[in-house]
């Protein structure tokens, strides 16, 4: 016959793993909080996704087949001045080159 002495160890090996995982879940979750949701931008007949991720911070994904080269990074910041009606600062790509990093400068808000 078995004892039923491994019951409660059980329970509590599965609850002390939901709380567990739970607690992981909700860190992973605040790592990339955007602080608006994402928008699109329309440039030259092209669509840009852009999301504000803090008030200096910006992020501008490019379209599939958008090709390589400052061109690629010209039309990225142009599509988050015009989403943020901020002046960029400073960029860099990440995401293999498809998502362009941006800080901007809103004290300089841009003259339209």
């Amino acid at each position: 016959m078995k004892s039923d002495n491994s019951r409660p160890t059980l329970w509590l090996l599965s609850l002390a793993c939901a709380g567990l995982s739970g607690m992981l879940t909700g860190c992973g979750l605040q790592e990339r909080q955007a602080e608006s949701p994402p928008q699109t931008v329309q440039l030259d007949g092209q669509t840009y996704r852009i999301e504000q991720i803090t008030a200096s911070t910006w992020l501008a994904h490019a379209p599939r087949g958008l090709a390589e080269g400052p061109e690629k990074t010209a039309v990225l910041v142009k599509a988050i001045e015009k989403a943020s009606n901020c002046k960029v600062t400073d960029s860099n790509f990440s995401a293999q080159g498809t998502v362009l990093n941006a800080q901007v400068d809103c004290g300089s808000k841009l003259k339209n």
